[in-house]
């Protein structure tokens, strides 16, 4: 009965404890009321800044998205928008690309690649058409590459385009996406 006496006080009184610790001047209040944002003083020590924290910058990065689709009958022609974007100088920067089977290019090829210029950081948009025979799902790979101060660096993804068909969407349960298990293929008894 006394442990459970004294669990109960210090579950009481522990938000207290906590909300009016040492240095923070307010009760209620602590020292950094938001993530991510932080007070400092001056030099003075009277005067107060506030200073934004966030992620490092990659320092080579590539995305993907389809920016237009024209549909067929069966199939179409679909454009890849592909931002490349450099935070340090790359030399001898490639893009290749790689399509899965029966998709080309406009060019008729199944694999690209061009040059591109960031040996002054930056970014830049790289438009490729893609042709596709029939509906489908299509994955097709990106890669980046090139050399920062001597030493190699690289990005990749795979972009996912459907065509005449949609995205499969699991569905929300609890705050999170809940998606169907795939079933394994059926054994079929031998005699």
């Amino acid at each position: 009965m006394h442990r459970r006496w004294h669990s109960c006080c210090l579950l009481l009184l522990l938000p207290l404890a906590i909300r009016s610790g040492p240095g923070t001047g307010n009760i209620g209040m602590s020292p950094h009321s938001k993530a991510g944002v932080h007070k400092g003083s001056g030099t003075d020590g009277s005067s107060s800044a506030t200073r934004m924290t966030s992620e490092p910058q990659l320092p080579l990065g590539v995305t993907a998205e389809t920016s237009s689709l024209q549909k067929n009958a069966r199939g179409g022609v679909a454009t890849i928008l592909l931002k490349i974007s450099a935070a340090v100088p790359i030399e001898e920067a490639v893009v290749s690309a790689r399509t899965p089977s029966r998709l080309v290019f406009a060019d008729g090829s199944a694999s690209r690649t061009w040059k591109i210029d960031l040996t002054t950081g930056g970014a830049l948009s790289l438009p490729v058409e893609v042709i596709v025979p029939e509906d489908g799902k299509y994955s097709i790979s990106i890669e980046v590459a090139g050399k920062t101060e001597g030493k190699a660096i690289r990005r990749a993804l795979s972009h996912k385009l459907y065509v005449g068909v949609k995205e499969k969407k699991g569905k929300d349960k609890d705050g999170a996406n809940e998606y169907p298990a795939i079933e394994a293929p059926q054994e079929v008894p031998q005699s």
